[in-house]
């Protein structure tokens, strides 16, 4: 107790430390896989002097586990993005990595532009290399900007776009401003495909939650999906002219709406009161779900925009060149000008937005309640030591009984 008191200041240890006299207990939790650093780390401190006890969790506390949050390196700026919207609950799963997946796909389909992507990429490696040194406090963000770089410039190609329709690149899939309506069903049926892996994660951390009766009911577990994935079937039918195909998908939308409604009715308390509540949230759920999917063809529009901004500089600019003489000279001035300011008003516009879907129409389904994140409290010895708090970390209660050392 002595050695731990002189290593920290004593307010910060009482927080911890339970009991008086020559035995004194400290509690909190310690990632599993790091209890062998922390018996080593007590032997070393405190030989002889200490007693070690664990154990699992319950089923009952799992609800105060905190959660564990690490990453590699070029994920954590996308994790900052996922803890600004809620930390995943002990056991859930934790949508980082399809986040930066959907969210790179998003932006580079609203902000499809070869010349552009390579900027923003060339970005990423300067702010790799901590160059200006004014942006050495976001280099950090690196991965961020590099993976909406890539993403640009692959849907640059798709769209025969660099800096604008100049024909440099070849059109391997659609010119945006000719053929909208399939870039818009593409936008919408993206979305489709996020939703249901929206609808999965939710149904299993549904499940990780409160077992099968909260993961079957919950509108964004089972019930959600169902009514999700009938929808779509039935839409395919009707769309392919299958009447077996358009039965099937009413059938599983039925049976979503019924657990829903299931589920609805008995957290309203039931009876008549409960049967109307019931009903209003049905008839929101089918709405909201609606205008979800529907909120996915601003992938579209602001993918139209991009290319209707490079259009306009590229004729501005071509017009100009034509003219000769002095008129190429601000050609090149327009050209510049108004590169850089389609650059700067679409990528902050496409990267808001493609954060805005996630966080409205995917997290909404995957997070239901908040956890909270292990936050440990260190013992500052001479090594580096065991991380272990009385309010973090997936893992292990420890109990430290130690006697004056």
């Amino acid at each position: 107790v002595q050695t731990l008191m002189r290593a920290a200041p004593y307010a910060e240890l009482a927080k911890l430390m339970r009991g008086r006299g020559e035995l004194v207990t400290v509690n909190g939790w310690v990632p599993g896989q790091q209890l062998p650093r922390l018996q080593e780390m007590l032997e070393r401190e405190l030989p002889d002097h200490f007693m070690l006890r664990w154990r699992e969790p319950r089923d009952d506390e799992r609800l105060l586990v905190p959660s564990l949050i690490s990453h590699v390196r070029w994920l954590r700026p996308f994790a900052s993005l996922v803890l600004n919207y809620g930390v995943p609950r002990y056991g859930e799963v934790d949508p980082t990595i399809l986040f930066a997946i959907s969210f790179v796909l998003m932006f580079g389909m609203m902000f499809g532009d070869v010349g552009q992507g390579l900027l923003l990429i060339g970005a990423a490696v300067a702010l790799r290399a901590g160059w200006p040194s004014w942006a050495r406090r976001y280099r950090a963000a690196w991965p961020f900007v590099g993976g909406a770089g890539v993403a640009a410039t692959l849907f640059g190609f798709l769209y025969g776009e660099f800096f604008g329709p100049t024909g440099v690149v070849p059109t391997l899939w659609l010119n945006p401003l000719d053929e909208p309506i399939p870039l818009l069903l593409a936008a919408v049926a993206l979305g489709a495909v996020l939703l249901a892996g929206a609808y999965a994660l939710g149904t299993i951390n549904r499940w990780r939650e409160g077992g099968w009766p909260v993961a079957l009911y919950a509108p964004s577990g089972v019930a959600g999906t169902s009514v999700f994935l009938g929808i779509g079937v039935a839409a395919g039918g009707w769309y392919l002219h299958h009447d077996v195909l358009l039965g099937v998908g009413a059938a599983i939308a039925v049976i979503g709406l019924a657990l829903a409604f299931v589920g609805f009715f008995a957290e309203a308390g039931g009876k008549g009161t409960g049967a109307i509540q019931a009903s209003v949230e049905l008839f929101d759920l089918v709405i909201r779900l609606g205008s979800n999917l529907v909120s996915f063809a601003r992938l579209a529009a602001f993918g139209l925009t991009h290319a209707a901004l490079g259009l306009v500089v590229w004729d501005a600019t071509r017009g100009l060149w034509n003219k000769g003489g002095a008129a190429m000279a601000a050609a090149v001035v327009v050209f510049a000008i108004g590169t850089a300011v389609a650059f700067a008003l679409e990528a902050l516009v496409a990267a808001i937005q493609a954060l805005r879907l996630e966080y409205y129409e995917l997290f909404s389904r995957v997070f239901q309640l908040q956890g909270r994140e292990f936050r440990p409290w260190h013992v500052p010895t001479s090594t580096d030591p065991v991380p272990v708090s009385e309010a973090s970390g997936p893992g292990k209660e420890v109990g430290v009984p130690c006697s004056p050392g």
